[in-house]
């Protein structure tokens, strides 16, 4: 079994990417598990049975595969329970590759890959003043996710701790870094590029994707229009989102 983690700054692409690739016929991926996110992070550890079953009885509809879960095992007995019934869930759907994406796993690459040495990661990258004017906009938006909304200065830092860990990977074998742009403009090379990364012939079923991108985002309004066509455009975000003297502040 092929697992591939995908990761990168909230609202860069990640969601759109996770659509395209898991309409290969080789691949099966999930909405956000955030297991990673939960399990090692000490804000939220005490929150990871519930993340947990949210994830499987709310979100992917199989709560029967909790039965086995026992909240008082080591860690690594924990990851190796959820790369399991990932594998599983892969296995039953007839499939070769497995994709989890969680953006905020980009926190926890050292630690995925001391659990699985085989793994292999997407990095997702977008035009900083466009991820950040996506992030501002996306957190006026109240949800338990984001809290009371991130500050601009808090969405220029989620961007550039991101971006400076990605970049970390760039001569990685078992890393690939992708541009937003790039994936909008020629997505047909570009995930040609992908399927050779991740060991499949490239497949133009992936190019149907919106059924996918509709079930993956769980319809969550920050992800509204994710299913329309994909639309190459010289128009930045950003300059519908800031004030001139906010452009100024993000580029200082």
């Amino acid at each position: 079994m092929k697992r591939i983690f995908l990761v990168g700054t909230p609202r860069s692409g990640t969601t759109l990417l996770q659509s395209l690739l898991a309409s290969h016929p080789e691949v099966i991926s999930f909405p956000e598990s955030k297991f990673f996110h939960y399990l090692l992070y000490n804000k939220f550890v005490k929150k990871f049975p519930d993340r947990l079953s949210a994830f499987f009885k709310d979100e992917i509809n199989r709560p029967e595969l909790l039965r086995n879960f026992d909240n008082s095992q080591s860690t690594e007995l924990k990851v190796s329970w959820f790369v399991g019934v990932l594998d599983s869930l892969a296995a039953e759907d007839q499939k070769s590759i497995w994709l989890e994406k969680t953006p905020e796993h980009i926190y926890f690459i050292q630690d995925i890959e001391r659990f699985l040495p085989d793994v292999k990661f997407i990095h997702i990258l977008r035009n900083g003043m466009d991820t950040i004017a996506s992030l501002y906009e996306a957190t006026r938006i109240p949800s338990e996710l984001w809290g009371d909304g991130w500050d601009l200065k808090h969405c220029i830092e989620r961007w550039k701790q991101a971006v400076l860990i990605s970049h970390k990977y760039v001569k990685n074998s078992h890393h690939r870094l992708v541009k937003y742009e790039e994936l909008v403009d020629n997505k047909t090379k570009l995930l040609a590029e992908l399927c050779n990364f991740m060991g499949v012939e490239y497949d133009s079923k992936m190019l149907d994707y919106q059924v996918n991108a509709a079930k993956l985002s769980l319809n969550a309004p920050w992800h509204k229009g994710i299913e329309r066509d994909i639309q190459s455009t010289k128009f930045h975000k950003y300059h519908g989102i800031f004030k001139s003297h906010e452009i100024q502040y993000i580029l200082e």
